[in-house]
């Protein structure tokens, strides 16, 4: 069962309280001398990577605490950091790029050593093919650090598995960076918490039209009181904007979101799935406010056994409770169904409410039921020429897996023009 409490007010890892202890600790270790403020501890070195000089053979020699500073270049990599919390600071974005090859062209392959991002098991799984790339070659990524992980001033490109990515990681900053092209996340956050991810550009490639654009550009999963803020990013032309799945505690603030299939997807799902199966998050506790979700009309097949087809979607929240949706502009979002393709089966519009049960076989063993939505604001949202509704209200369907909506949703102060049902924007 959920717990039905209130929703408490969602802040970030850096509210106020948070900055104010962080300037008190800072006056005191302005006060101690240097060997005393790094007593106990690595010091922390910076390791510089010229261009033609490989970030891989830095992240080896560098320890946990250190900077590693990446000069303008193009490095053509996929840098796996084990257990290790690093600052990764490139020129800039657009200056700095870490790169793949382009795709299914055998020769263009670099040689990539077994890690434990990409071992050699998993190479195997993709039934010898050479041209097909294992799930976990990413531009960065930090595989349970022990510290906490900061990445800005770069561009990721052209990955088959995420841009930017972390699992495990209590501490994880990505800001100011660009990712283009990636077949899984441009940034990930899994099993992890206090989380910023804020000011990234992220633009899907659409490799096998109209389905196949990466699965999103922001994404958090498996992470229970993540202390997450996604904040002020920028994503067009995924499968999904911003991706929250089976994560708790939170803000998504002041995004732009455009030309995916969903704009913001908040979904609880009824297993994690890293680091395994067995775990389960009741996803929420989030707000969702001040963001821009404008024609993500973009078709998908999406879900773990591809039933659902998605398409002109600006906002879902899915199973989740305690959401505020807060203060949004969700506007021409519209179904748009390529000729010859299957009709879309989930609810479509500016705004939709779904309790949605996970169709039968696709759940792990004894994985427990996601819920219903419940408890949910949405208030003072701006909906502007939204198709088919501008706002959608779960209610069981015959012969589809949507499910009634749980107790606790509110509807309050939208400028909304048609709604299913009709009450909720008065007519």
């Amino acid at each position: 069962m959920r717990n039905t409490s209130k929703a408490r007010k969602v802040r970030g890892p850096w509210g106020a309280r948070s900055r104010a202890v962080v300037v008190a600790a800072g006056l005191m270790l302005a006060a101690l001398p240097a060997s005393a403020a790094v007593a106990g501890g690595h010091p922390g070195n910076t390791l510089t990577v010229q261009r033609g000089e490989s970030i891989q053979a830095a992240v080896d020699k560098a320890r946990s605490g250190d900077t590693i500073k990446i000069e303008a270049g193009d490095y053509r990599e996929a840098v796996c950091v084990d257990r290790k919390g690093l600052t990764i600071v490139g020129a800039g974005a657009g200056a700095t790029t870490i790169s793949w090859p382009r795709w299914n062209t055998v020769r263009e392959l670099p040689a990539v050593k077994p890690t434990p991002c990409w071992t050699a098991q998993e190479a195997a799984d993709n039934e010898g093919d050479p041209t097909t790339l294992a799930d976990d070659v990413s531009g960065l990524f930090f595989l349970n650090p022990n510290k906490p992980v900061s990445v800005s001033g770069l561009t990721t490109k052209n990955h088959p598995a995420s841009g930017i990515a972390a699992w495990g990681a209590n501490g994880y900053a990505v800001h100011d960076t660009a990712g283009i092209g990636h077949e899984r996340y441009g940034v990930l956050a899994a099993a992890s918490k206090n989380i910023s991810i804020t000011g990234n550009y992220e633009k899907g490639v659409v490799r096998a039209a109209p389905v196949l654009g990466g699965t999103a550009g922001i994404g958090l999963g498996d992470s229970d009181k993540a202390a997450a803020d996604i904040i002020g990013n920028y994503v067009e032309g995924y499968n999904l904007g911003v991706f929250v799945r089976e994560s708790r505690g939170g803000e998504i603030t002041g995004n732009t979101v455009t030309g995916n299939c969903v704009g913001i997807l908040f979904f609880d799902d009824s297993a994690t799935e890293i680091p395994n199966t067995n775990g389960f998050v009741l996803g929420g506790d989030f707000a969702i406010k001040q963001n821009t979700s404008v024609a993500n009309n973009r078709y998908c097949i999406a879900g773990r056994d591809g039933s659902q087809l998605v398409s002109g979607v600006g906002m879902s929240i899915t199973n989740a409770d305690h959401v505020q949706v807060l203060n949004n502009v969700i506007k021409d979002n519209r179904p748009v169904i390529p000729a010859g393709a299957a009709p879309i089966n989930y609810p479509a519009g500016g705004l939709s409410l779904v309790s949605f049960a996970p169709p039968p076989g696709t759940s792990p063993p004894g994985a427990q039921a996601p819920g219903l939505v419940e408890y949910v604001d949405v208030i003072g949202n701006k909906f502007v020429n939204n198709k088919p509704v501008d706002i959608w209200l779960t209610r069981p369907i015959p012969g589809t897996l949507l499910q009634p909506a749980g107790p606790g949703i509110v509807f309050r102060d939208n400028r909304c023009s048609l709604s299913d049902p009709a009450w909720i924007c008065g007519r």
